[in-house]
């Protein structure tokens, strides 16, 4: 999943340079892509996430029911470390597409000295 997360982020900076260099009639299609592709950054960053956790798991209930507080202490740790590991590109990636979607839009001309007078 880790492989398909990447494959998204690079994907999506494809895209924000597409949306704001393209023809305006192709910049809304692209956007909605840029869209779907970040939608799915976050879903693959879940789902990475939650493989993390389920390997994890496994070694912290052992068989014989002994407590080890220090290895909850370490995963606890390993999790946060995977979290801003994935999750800084993930965020950089939805705020490039943002910007990129905001500086797409058509810009309406505001209005000229006579208009305001009115």
């Amino acid at each position: 999943m880790t492989t398909l997360f990447s494959v998204c982020i690079v994907i999506s900076l494809a895209l924000d340079a597409a949306v704001l260099f393209a023809a305006e009639r192709w910049r809304r299609r692209i956007a909605i892509g840029l869209t779907g592709v970040l939608v799915l950054v976050w879903i693959f960053l879940a789902v990475a996430l939650v493989q993390i956790a389920m390997r994890t798991e496994s070694p912290l209930i052992p068989a014989a029911g002994v407590q080890r507080p220090g290895l909850v202490k370490s995963a606890g740790r390993e999790a946060l470390v995977v979290l801003a590991s994935l999750g800084g590109p993930a965020v950089l990636a939805t705020f490039l597409g943002a910007l990129a979607i905001h500086g797409s839009r058509r810009r309406r001309p505001r209005p000229g000295y006579m208009e305001r007078l009115k």
